[in-house]
């Protein structure tokens, strides 16, 4: 099935409505903000062999996907983005990458996430089942929400070949043979993101893992500070600034962030769980000030995102 929708049809002001509603049929807790008076877009659509692929095109906009916790591990999904026209920042799992023409990232379909794009944008995009790609890929939740850059070689020829293949999608071929390329851009991408783990693994990144599993350790700890992380792994302060700062992130915002991504799936986890119980217990010590920064990085106020999701 290949498909071509597009708000154009309709009346200015009613566009951004019809496009929550597809993109959200197409990808379950996905919602659009954009400029109502201004928004136009299209998506592309294709069922290629067991691979479900979309192309949209948009304004400038903020993506953001709940979190669902109603996904069981055997339904884990993985979903590519390979960014093809402008720019965009996303957050998933604390982590904040700035994408540009070219680069692909890899997110978690069960977890939230934002991508924020302040101009014309165009993605290619292509949804995983988990065990596929970690099959290939064993280190793959290292990978999510990590940039994979557009000048790897790798991530040129996985760009290649899926613009060459949205030339065909309309082509008239037999389904078993679509499912044979299907197969063969899988091996590309897992290639791709094997690569880019091995060139990637460096000292910083090292650290930035170590930084991370402090975090979840002391989720709860109110006096969690970069002073204290730093001495926790025995480092200098300033290696850890170094280190956060080359991956465009600060200490202070990895603690926050991170806090308020695991207070997220606290709240769809534990619905009988008091919003002030999960801030405490996510090491806020003021609920106000929790739901201020919730709602400023997640879009909705604590309360509301439990409703959402």
């Amino acid at each position: 099935m290949f498909e071509v929708l597009s708000t154009h049809q309709f009346h200015p002001m009613e566009r951004l409505d019809y496009w929550n509603d597809l993109i959200g049929s197409t990808y379950r807790g996905m919602t659009v903000d954009s400029d109502r008076s201004r928004f136009d877009a299209k998506l592309a659509v294709w069922q290629l062999g067991d691979l479900q692929m979309v192309k949209p095109s948009s304004p400038p906009a903020i993506v953001r996907r709940h979190a669902n916790s109603a996904t069981l591990p055997t339904q884990q999904s993985l979903i590519v983005h390979v960014l093809t026209r402008g720019q965009a920042m996303l957050e998933q799992r604390g982590r904040r990458v700035e994408l540009g023409e070219g680069d692909m990232v890899v997110c978690a379909a069960e977890d939230a996430y934002c991508f924020d794009a302040n101009q014309m944008h165009e993605m290619m995009v292509v949804e995983f089942d988990r065990a596929t790609l970690a099959t290939r890929v064993p280190q793959i939740d290292d990978l999510v929400a990590r940039k994979v850059s557009g000048k790897l070689p790798g991530t040129r020829l996985v760009h290649r070949y899926m613009s060459s293949l949205w030339q065909e999608a309309s082509a008239d071929m037999p389904a078993d043979h679509w499912q044979m390329h299907a197969t063969i851009l899988g091996d590309m991408i897992a290639a791709c993101l094997e690569s880019s783990a091995t060139t990637t693994e460096t000292h910083g990144h090292r650290i930035l893992a170590q930084v991370e599993s402090v975090i979840a350790e002391r989720m709860g700890d109110f006096d969690l500070s970069p002073s204290r992380i730093a001495a926790a792994l025995g480092l200098p302060l300033r290696t850890l600034q170094a280190a956060t700062a080359s991956a465009g992130l600060t200490l202070g915002g990895m603690i926050l962030r991170q806090r308020l991504h695991y207070a997220a799936r606290r709240l769809l986890a534990e619905p009988q769980s008091t919003v002030t119980a999960i801030a405490l217990e996510c090491g806020f010590a003021d609920s106000a000030h929790f739901a201020r920064r919730f709602q400023q990085m997640l879009g909705s106020t604590p309360s509301r995102y439990r409703t959402l999701n």
